[in-house]
C-alpha cells in the first residue's frame, strides 16, 4: 500500500489464537541474538508483544488480527531485515499538534534500541492492551504512551484525524491530538517532565513546523504523517487569510 496516510473512522482489531511461525522456527537463533543484545545493553528487557498477522482497510475501517509473541522475536525479525513478509509491526502513534499547527516528535534516548530516531510517542502493543473479549485497544495504548513518554494528557487535547500508514513492514495507527498551547510551550512542558526523571525513553522533544525540519532520523511513516499534516495546516492557513 501507499505510504500516504489513510484517514479511517473505525478499528476492528482482535487477538487470535496460535503462535507466530517465524518465532517458532527461529527460536534458537532468536535466543542467541537477544543474548548478545542484552549483554551489550543490560537495560533492555524481553516481554510479551503483539504482531499483526493480517490487516486491511474496508470502508474506512482498519481490520487487523494479532498473534502473541515476545519482544526478542520481534527485534530479531526487525534486525534481520523483516524476513517474514506475512506480518506487520502494528502500533499506535500519538500525534501532538500545537495551537500554532506544529507537530512534536520525540527523540529516542541513547540506551534504547531505537536511539537517536525521531518519531511520535508510541510503542509496541502488549497483552495488557487486549480486553477480555480479545479486542486490541491501540488507542488506549497510544494514550498511555503519550502520558508516559511526555507527561501530556490526551484529555487536555481535542482529538483530530485518525490515520493508518502502511510503511513496508510497519503499520502505524496515528491519532492526532490538538492542544491549546503553542509548540514552544508544549515542548517546555515535556522537557520539564523529562528533566524531572519521569521517563527516560526520550532524550528530547523536537518541534516540526515545516517540511524542511523533516530529516533522515525519522522513519517513513513519521515523515509521511508530518508531510500530510503540515500540508493540511498550510492549506487551512491559506484559507484563513
Amino acid at each position: 500500500m501507499s505510504l500516504t496516510p489513510i484517514p479511517i473512522t473505525a478499528l476492528d482489531l482482535h487477538l487470535q489464537s496460535g503462535s507466530w511461525s517465524f518465532a517458532e522456527a527461529e527460536k534458537d537463533r532468536i535466543t542467541e541474538h537477544w543474548r548478545k543484545l542484552a549483554d551489550a545493553n543490560p537495560r533492555i528487557w524481553n516481554g510479551d508483544v503483539l504482531i499483526c498477522a493480517e490487516a486491511k482497510i474496508v470502508d474506512k475501517t482498519l481490520a487487523a488480527r494479532f498473534l502473541k509473541t515476545d519482544y526478542a522475536s520481534f527485534i530479531a525479525w526487525r534486525d534481520w531485515g523483516w524476513p517474514d513478509k506475512t506480518v506487520n509491526n502494528c502500533f499506535g502513534s500519538a500525534i501532538v499538534q500545537s495551537a500554532d499547527g506544529a507537530l512534536l516528535y520525540g527523540r529516542m534516548a541513547g540506551h534504547t534500541l531505537n536511539r537517536g530516531k525521531i518519531y511520535p510517542p508510541g510503542g509496541s502493543l502488549e497483552m495488557k492492551d487486549v480486553g477480555a473479549d480479545g479486542r486490541v485497544d491501540v488507542l488506549g495504548s497510544l494514550v498511555r504512551e503519550l502520558d508516559e513518554e511526555t507527561g501530556l494528557k490526551a484529555a487536555d487535547a481535542e482529538r483530530g484525524e485518525l490515520l493508518a500508514v502502511f510503511d513496508g513492514p510497519r503499520l502505524s495507527v496515528a491519532q492526532v491530538f490538538r492542544f491549546g498551547s503553542s509548540a514552544q510551550a508544549l515542548a517546555e512542558t515535556v522537557r520539564h517532565y523529562l528533566r524531572n526523571g519521569h521517563d527516560d525513553e526520550l532524550s528530547d522533544i523536537e518541534i516540526i513546523s515545516s517540511s524542511s525540519q523533516i530529516d533522515s532520523t525519522m522513519p517513513g511513516y513519521a515523515v509521511a504523517i508530518a508531510q500530510y499534516l503540515i500540508t493540511r495546516e498550510n492549506e487551512a492557513s491559506a484559507l484563513r487569510k
